[in-house]
C-alpha cells in the first residue's frame, strides 16, 4: 500500500501527540539505563562483584514484567491515559530512591520496584497511537515513538557522565528521577481521554479518522474471533515473543555493560566514556526513522525488522572481537552497529496490531513484550556479568550475544505471512483522506 493512501493530511496528530509520548518513554529509557553508568562507582562503594552488578542491572526486569502482562489488561479497562499517569508518578519516586540505597540488597528492591512502575508504559503508549494513527501510517507513528529509546540510552550516557564528573552516584540517581514527575503534570494536561476530548482535532477529520480506525477493527475481526486467550494459539505471537526475549539478551547485555567495555579498554575518564557510550544510540536515531518510513512505504515488516537484527549480531561480534587491538576499531564497529539497533522494535509491535483485533492485540503485544523483556533484559546482563566473571574478559560475553541477535533476526524471518486483514481497506484510506479534503 502506498503512502498516498494515508487517510488524513494534517499533521496536528504527529505535532500534538508523538512528542508527548516520545518524551514519556525518553524519561523511562533514561532512568531504567543509567544505572550503566554508574556501574563502576556503585561497584565500588557497595562492594559489588561482576555478577551483583549484572544481576542489579537485569533484577528490573522480573518487577517489569509483572506489571508489563498486567497492562494488558489494566490499559483497556482503566485507559492509556490514566495507567501512563499512574506509572510516572510511582516510577520517578522509585528512580529517585536508587540514589538512597546504602547496600546490594537495598539495590535490587529499589531496582525491581522501578521496574514494576515502567511495566504498563509500552503497552499502554502502544494501544494509545493504535487509537490515534492508521495502519498505512502506524509504522512511522510507532517508530518516531520509539526513537525515545535510542535517545534516552544517547543522552543517558553523557548527563550522567557529566553529573558523576561533579557529583556521587546517589545525586545522579535523585536528579534524573525528578523529570517523571514533571511530565506526569504536563501528560494530564494535553494528552486527550478521547478523540471527542481533542479540542484540536476539527469534526471532519475527527469523523474520518474514526471510521478509518472503525473499518479496521471490522475487518480485524472478520479474521480473529476469540478471547484473549487465544493470542496463545497463534505461532507468530509465540515466533515474535522468541525473537524479541533473545534480542532483547543481547541488545540490553550490550547497553548495561557497554560503558564498562569502553572503561575496561581505554582507561579513559568517566565523562569521556559516557560520550562514546552514547555514539551507538546517536546512530540509531537514524536507523530507525529510515526503516521505519520504508516498511510504511513497501507495508512490509519482516524484512525489515529481521535483517537489522541478523546485522546487529555480525557488527557486534565484529567490534568486540577485533576491536581488542583498537579502542578506535571497536567504537567505530559499535556505531555501525548502532544504525540497526532498535530499528526492529517498532515493527514487532505494528505487526501485531495489523494482525489482530485491538481486543486481541493488546493483550499479544503485554505477553510478547513482558516474556521478551524478562528474559532479555534479565538474562543479558546479568549473564554478560557472570562470563565476564569467569573468563575476565568482555570477549566471550558479547559474542554469546552477537548469536542471540543473530537467532532472533532467523526467528523474525519465519512469521508466517497470513495475509494481512488490512490489505483489503484501501478504498476506506482513500475515502478519509478525500474526505478530510474536503
Amino acid at each position: 500500500m502506498s503512502e498516498k493512501l494515508s487517510p488524513l493530511d494534517s499533521r496536528v496528530r504527529w505535532v500534538r501527540l508523538i512528542p508527548v509520548v516520545f518524551l514519556v518513554y525518553t524519561i523511562a529509557y533514561f532512568d531504567r539505563v543509567n544505572i550503566g553508568v554508574a556501574l563502576p562507582g556503585m561497584s565500588r562503594d557497595l562492594h559489588l562483584s561482576p555478577t551483583q552488578a549484572g544481576l542489579a542491572g537485569g533484577i528490573f526486569f522480573w518487577g517489569y514484567l509483572i506489571t508489563f502482562l498486567a497492562a494488558g489488561w489494566l490499559a483497556p479497562r482503566f485507559g492509556a491515559r490514566r495507567v501512563i499517569l499512574g506509572t510516572l508518578i510511582a516510577w520517578g519516586a522509585f528512580a529517585m530512591g536508587a540514589g538512597l540505597v546504602q547496600n546490594f540488597r537495598e539495590l535490587l528492591v529499589m531496582r525491581f520496584l522501578l521496574g514494576a512502575a515502567e511495566g504498563p508504559i509500552f503497552t499502554s503508549v502502544s494501544m494509545l497511537l493504535a487509537q490515534w494513527f492508521v495502519a498505512p501510517e502506524r509504522a512511522r507513528a510507532f517508530g518516531l515513538w520509539n526513537l525515545c529509546m535510542p535517545i534516552g540510552a544517547m543522552i543517558a550516557g553523557p548527563v550522567s557522565g557529566l553529573i558523576l564528573s561533579h557529583a556521587t552516584w546517589h545525586l545522579m540517581f535523585v536528579l534524573e528521577g525528578l523529570p517523571a514527575w514533571a511530565w506526569a503534570f504536563i501528560w494530564v494536561r494535553t494528552v486527550p481521554r478521547t478523540l471527542e476530548d481533542a479540542p484540536w482535532l476539527d469534526a471532519v477529520e475527527r469523523t474520518a479518522l474514526s471510521r478509518a480506525l472503525e473499518a479496521e477493527q471490522a475487518e480485524l475481526r472478520s479474521h480473529h474471533r476469540g478471547q484473549w486467550r487465544d493470542i496463545l494459539r497463534e505461532p507468530n505471537v509465540w515466533l515474535l515473543a522468541a525473537a524479541f526475549a533473545l534480542i532483547n539478551i543481547s541488545t540490553y547485555g550490550f547497553g548495561l555493560w557497554l560503558p564498562s567495555v569502553i572503561k575496561a579498554a581505554s582507561q579513559l575518564d568517566i565523562g569521556r566514556v559516557g560520550l562514546l557510550a552514547a555514539l551507538p544510540y546517536a546512530a540509531s536515531t537514524i536507523g530507525v526513522i529510515t526503516i521505519s518510513r520504508s516498511s510504511d512505504r513497501n507495508r512490509e515488516r519482516r524484512y525489515h525488522a529481521g535483517l537489522p537484527m541478523i546485522a546487529i549480531g555480525i557488527l557486534m561480534w565484529v567490534g568486540v572481537y577485533f576491536g581488542r587491538a583498537s579502542i578506535a576499531l571497536e567504537i567505530g564497529t559499535f556505531t555501525l552497529m548502532g544504525l540497526f539497533l532498535f530499528t526492529y522494535l517498532p515493527l514487532f509491535f505494528t505487526f501485531i496490531t495489523e494482525t489482530l483485533p485491538r481486543d486481541m492485540a493488546i493483550p499479544a503485544i503485554s505477553f510478547v513484550g513482558g516474556i521478551g523483556n524478562l528474559f532479555g533484559g534479565f538474562i543479558g546482563p546479568t549473564l554478560v556479568g557472570w562470563v565476564k566473571g569467569e573468563t575476565g574478559s568482555f570477549t566471550i560475553a558479547f559474542t554469546i550475544l552477537a548469536i542471540f541477535s543473530v537467532l532472533a533476526g532467523v526467528l523474525m524471518l519465519l512469521l508466517r505471512l497470513p495475509g494481512n486483514a488490512l490489505e483489503a481497506l484501501p478504498e476506506v484510506y482513500e475515502g478519509a483522506r478525500v474526505e478530510k479534503a474536503r
